[in-house]
């Protein structure tokens, strides 16, 4: 009897244990509904949601008003009502099965022969509808004898799912439209940051060299070029990550850098700097005018044995700036500032993504002279950009 009750007893724990874990799993799967439930109220956007159903309701509002009007509201209006609210579940079976299948998943597809049969079937059935929805609310005996072959049967529906399939093309084109435009600024931006990168090393690499060559002979002026390269580096690192600049910070970039190459070439230099206008007034994007000086400096006057000369002339006339930079070369020599290096191709590279079309630039090799011409229309200093930068 105490073996039979000890049997009894284990057969009901286990027993016990089988479905307290069978409602446990119950329990947990219910849980895991009630989570995923949850979550997707969390996530979703009620307003978004809010304003689709009210756009849709407002659609199929006015397409009810539309056919009331059709059918002849001014006759019989409850016939009209009646026969548009009849039309109107055949409606929504165009509307969505173009908008929610046969559009995306074959027009959108580039599957048109799909598409096409898809489309048809969709009319034949909506026809098949309009006939039986006829018999249904027909309550004048002048609407009976509807068949397939009469227009009016399958065009409401062809009418409809044109209007619809419009505006889903249309919204389709906008969103491909912006997220080209997003995608080509985006790429427009990693270009100009890329370039932007690759100056910042070019331009300290000259001016290593410059400061390398004073230290050989022990110049008394190295501590001066530090400083002077330091405020330019410091300019370039933490003051030009900006789309624009006052013209007037760029301007003063290019003076401390003709001082700091004067430091340098010392009276074997002529250089003249000429600046008239409101350059206080206009922006420019950062760093676009000292490639063409460091050029000047590095395919020109750096390879004169003799006396050379800089003319560099700035002027603002009507909202244009008139950038014109000559320099003396080596008339025996056969190097070009036209092709100096990586600074003009990213200046080059940089005025066209930045300014498109709308810019002059020149490049002439004469005899004895290298003339550079910019011609670029300038904005007005906005002002974010107004006592943002000091260059020390």
């Amino acid at each position: 009897m105490q073996l039979a009750s000890s049997r009894i007893a284990v057969s009901l724990c286990y027993h016990s244990h089988v479905a307290s874990l069978t409602g446990d799993r119950k329990s947990r799967k219910t849980d895991s509904v009630m989570l995923r439930i949850i979550m997707t109220l969390k996530e979703t956007n009620w307003s978004t949601l809010f304003t689709r159903i009210g756009l849709h309701f407002l659609f199929w509002v006015l397409i009810v008003a539309y056919f009331v009007w059709g059918f002849g509201v001014n006759v019989n209006p409850r016939i009209s009502l009646l026969n548009a609210l009849g039309y109107l579940p055949g409606h929504m079976i165009m509307v969505y099965t173009l908008l929610y299948f046969l559009i995306p998943r074959f027009l959108l597809q580039r599957k048109i022969g799909y598409f096409f049969v898809g489309l048809v079937i969709l009319v034949l059935l909506c026809a098949v509808y309009a006939n039986l929805g006829q018999l249904v609310v027909n309550a004048n005996p002048n609407l009976a004898g509807v068949s397939i072959s009469v227009g009016r049967n399958v065009m409401p529906f062809i009418h409809v799912g044109g209007i619809a399939a419009s505006v889903k093309l249309l919204k389709y084109w906008y969103v491909q439209r912006k997220q080209t435009i997003e995608a080509e600024q985006q790429r427009t931006v990693a270009e100009l940051k890329l370039l932007k990168a690759q100056l910042h090393p070019h331009f300290l690499f000259n001016t290593l060299n410059n400061l390398y060559s004073h230290t050989l002979g022990l110049s008394p002026r190295s501590p001066e070029i530090v400083l002077k390269l330091s405020a330019l580096l410091r300019f370039m690192i933490y003051e030009s990550n900006v789309p624009r600049i006052p013209l007037s910070k760029e301007v003063e970039l290019l003076r401390n850098y003709i001082a700091l190459e004067q430091l340098r070439y010392g009276d074997r230099l002529d250089i003249s700097v000429s600046v008239t206008g409101e350059v206080e007034n206009y922006q420019i994007a950062p760093l676009l005018l000292l490639p063409f000086l460091e050029n000047a400096f590095k395919h020109g006057t750096s390879r004169q044995i003799d006396q050379c000369w800089i003319s560099l002339s700035i002027s603002l006339e009507g909202g244009v700036m008139n950038f014109k930079l000559l320099n003396s070369i080596d008339p025996g020599g056969n190097g070009s500032n036209g092709s100096g290096g990586i600074g003009l191709e990213n200046v080059n590279r940089r005025l066209r993504l930045l300014y498109k079309r709308n810019y002059q630039l020149e490049a002439t090799r004469l005899e004895e002279v290298f003339v550079v011409r910019l011609d670029l229309p300038l904005e007005k200093l906005e002002e974010q950009y107004v006592d943002k930068l000091q260059l020390t």
